[in-house]
C-alpha cells in the first residue's frame, strides 16, 4: 500500500481543516484532538489515527460544531458525547478537569456515550503538562474474558496516568487486555492473524484467526482482569452505564494538584523519575515523538482526508 511522508504539523493542519469543513471551529479541544490523532500515526497505531478521524468525518450522523451538553453535579461535571466526535469531547473533558483542579485542587469529568476515543495518553499528558496529575479511565463494551473465563465479560478498559516532572511528564497508558478493538479491526481488514496468546474463539480455545476471535485475554492474567473490574466499577458507577451494552462506553477524567504548598507535584514526579532511573527502569512517556517530525501515512487515507478538508461545510 503506497504511503506518503508528511510533517506532523502539516498533517495536523489537514485534520483541523477537515474538522472545519464539517463545522468544527479550531478550539483548544479540537486542536488537542487533532494532535492526538496525528500522534497515533507517529507511534505506529494508525487504527487510532486517521482511520479513527475519517470514521467520524465521513459519518452522516456525526454532530459537528455543536456545544457539548454539560451537567454540573457539583463534585463532577458530566459531558454527553452521544453522536459527537469522541476525541474532541474527551479533549474538552481534559481541559475542564484541569481548570477545576487549578481552582479547587481536583477536577472530575464524566463522559457518557462516547464512540471510539483512540489513544488516551495524549489527554493525560496534556493535564500533566499543566503541572497536574491526570488520571483517565475508560469503560468499554465487553470484549475481554475474565481471568479463567471463556467468554467476553469485561471491556478493554484502558487507563492512562500523566505525572508532571520538571522535565517531560511520565505517562502510563495501558489497557486491561492484550489486544485492542482497533488493532483487531485493522488485522481483520488486512486478512492477517492476531498475535499468539491474546484471544480466544467461541469455544474458549486460544486462536490466531482474527475472524474466529470472540474475546480478548486480559493483560497479566489475574492482574489485568482485576484492573478491568476496578475500571468497570469506577467508570460505569460514576456515569451510571451498564457494561453489558455492546455499544455503550463511558469514561472519567480526573485532574488534581497538590494541596501542600511545600510539596509541588513536580517534586513528587522528579522523585519518582529518579527512583525509576536509578533502578535502571523504563520511564514511560519520556520519549514523546517530535510533534514537528515527519510521519508516513497511507496515501489513500490522506487523499480521503484532503477531499473532506477541501469541501465547504
Amino acid at each position: 500500500m503506497p504511503h506518503t511522508t508528511i510533517t506532523s504539523t502539516e498533517l495536523e493542519a489537514q485534520v483541523l481543516a477537515a474538522f472545519a469543513a464539517r463545522g468544527q471551529a479550531p478550539t483548544p479541544a479540537a486542536r488537542m484532538a487533532a494532535a492526538a490523532i496525528v500522534e497515533a500515526e507517529r507511534v505506529g497505531m494508525p487504527e487510532f489515527g486517521l482511520s479513527l478521524a475519517l470514521g467520524g468525518l465521513e459519518s452522516a450522523d456525526m454532530r459537528w460544531g455543536e456545544t457539548v451538553p454539560q451537567d454540573d453535579r457539583g463534585a463532577a461535571i458530566v459531558l454527553d458525547a452521544e453522536g459527537r466526535f469522541a476525541p474532541i469531547v474527551f479533549a474538552e473533558a481534559a481541559l475542564i478537569a484541569a481548570a477545576r483542579a487549578e481552582a479547587a485542587g481536583i477536577g472530575i469529568v464524566a463522559v457518557t456515550g462516547p464512540g471510539s476515543l483512540g489513544r488516551i495518553a495524549p489527554y493525560a499528558r496534556a493535564i500533566a503538562s499543566a503541572g497536574l496529575v491526570g488520571l483517565i479511565a475508560v469503560g468499554s463494551p465487553p470484549l475481554v474474558a475474565p481471568h479463567g473465563g471463556n467468554a467476553a465479560a469485561l471491556g478493554t478498559n484502558p487507563v492512562a496516568t500523566g505525572i508532571p516532572t520538571s522535565t517531560t511528564p511520565i505517562v502510563v497508558d495501558a489497557s486491561s487486555s492484550l489486544l485492542t478493538k482497533g488493532r483487531w479491526g485493522e488485522l481483520r481488514a488486512r486478512g492477517e492473524q492476531v498475535p499468539d496468546g491474546v484471544a480466544i474463539d467461541a469455544d474458549g480455545a486460544v486462536t490466531r484467526d482474527a475472524e474466529l476471535v470472540r474475546a480478548f485475554l486480559s493483560r497479566g492474567g489475574a492482574f489485568g482482569s482485576a484492573m478491568g473490574i476496578v475500571v468497570e466499577m469506577i467508570v460505569n458507577g460514576l456515569t451510571g452505564s451498564l457494561g453489558s451494552s455492546r455499544e455503550r462506553r463511558s469514561a472519567s477524567v480526573v485532574a488534581l494538584r497538590s494541596l501542600e504548598i511545600d510539596a509541588p507535584l513536580t517534586t513528587v514526579g522528579d522523585d519518582l523519575r529518579a527512583r525509576l532511573e536509578a533502578a535502571g527502569g523504563h520511564v514511560p512517556g519520556s520519549n514523546t515523538p517530535d510533534a514537528a517530525g515527519p510521519v508516513s501515512v497511507s496515501t489513500a487515507t490522506l487523499q480521503r482526508l484532503a477531499k473532506i478538508a477541501n469541501t465547504a461545510g
